[in-house]
């Protein structure tokens, strides 16, 4: 698949310009604006303002800035994909990367790496890390700790200056963080009140009025985490895999946003963090090594 069949695929296949504002007096009369705004011009629509300062890049220019961040070879645009939210306000690119991680329970998964932006000024160019598992298509996708924001790329004049960094090493050192916490979270088990405590702060059932959706959501995530904790163990990895098997399997009865934005932005990507950071601080409290 080439660069320009990828674009095209996810309907990235447009270009964008920064035009003046104008607004409409009284009798109709338009009046001109020290204010710009960017605009998709395959549609028309209207992005969002933007300063003047503001330099456009181009879906075309984002994937080449993405793609130049990876060693050749590293990475396979045949099983890639990209796409848009809200016509183009919000861009996104999935690369899939050639190395694949063993994990606990004899599975293993694919690795992504993601690009978001925006043509709307909203969010800049910056990268995180999706996975797929092999056992059971569960996805999550974090955003890569780079404590120098190397791989930061703001929608500035400067941008032609930014030095190509290459982003795989940043890669290995986060999944290697990761595969290690999935280790330690194997190797130990949560206590039964943990686990319902786990399940409703994801989704509560303690307040005086709980409806129907949360009830149904609550059991589904108890589903999830009985199926994969049958699979992959009784222990942190199995539920935090259960959460994630929801919000891949279930989830999207429940949103009118596609998978891909709440994967990337939606309430998905909030509790996947949320679940992790309850494990990880559930460990600490039992004096568990994270090291």
């Amino acid at each position: 698949m080439t660069k320009e069949e990828l674009l095209t695929s996810g309907g990235l296949d447009f270009t964008v310009s920064k035009r003046k504002m104008l607004y409409e007096g009284i009798y109709d009369r338009k009046h001109d604006t020290p204010f710009f705004c960017t605009v998709n011009d395959k549609t028309g629509e209207a992005l969002g303002p933007v300063r003047s300062r503001y330099t456009i890049m181009q879906n075309s220019e984002i994937l080449d800035i993405v793609l130049s961040k990876l060693l050749s070879g590293t990475y396979d645009l045949s099983k890639s994909k990209c796409g848009l939210f809200k016509g183009g306000k919000k861009i996104f690119f999935f690369i899939k990367l050639n190395n694949e991680v063993e994990l606990p329970a004899s599975d293993a998964m694919n690795l992504y790496l993601y690009a978001i932006s925006s043509h709307d000024g909203s969010q800049r160019l910056a990268f995180g890390v999706t996975t797929k598992m092999h056992s059971c298509s569960n996805m999550f996708s974090l955003l890569m700790s780079d404590k120098d924001n190397k791989h930061i790329v703001k929608h500035t004049s400067e941008l032609s200056q930014e030095n190509v960094s290459y982003i795989n090493g940043l890669i290995s050192r986060n999944v290697k963080g990761l595969t290690k916490l999935f280790d330690v979270m194997w190797s130990n088990q949560p206590e039964d009140s943990f686990i319902d405590l786990f399940v409703n702060k994801i989704f509560p059932l303690d307040g005086k009025r709980v409806n129907e959706t949360t009830k149904e959501r609550n059991k589904l995530l108890r589903d999830s985490l009985k199926e994969e904790m049958n699979i992959k163990g009784r222990n942190y990895y199995g539920l935090f895999n259960g959460l994630t098997h929801y919000y891949t399997h279930h989830n999207k009865d429940f949103t009118n946003n596609s998978n891909d934005y709440e994967l990337l932005y939606g309430s998905y990507n909030q509790k996947v963090k949320q679940s992790l950071n309850l494990i990880i601080e559930e460990m600490k409290s039992k004096n568990i090594n994270l090291n």
